[in-house]
């Protein structure tokens, strides 16, 4: 029988999201923006949630 592969280990790249404030692009784990977790702006350090329809 052969093993299972980790799910969550595949999941965890980057996907691009854009600040609402100051409208740049930023980097941001998959399984976070997923979450909806809060996000934080590295260049305007604006807190925000992610839009629902961002594709990875």
């Amino acid at each position: 029988m052969t093993e299972r592969k980790n799910v969550k280990k595949a999941r965890n790249y980057l996907v691009t999201c854009q600040c609402p404030k100051c409208e740049k692009n930023s980097e941001h784990s998959f399984t976070r923006v997923q979450k909806g977790s809060t996000l934080i702006c590295p260049h305007c350090n604006q807190l925000f949630q992610p839009a629902k329809n961002v594709a990875a």
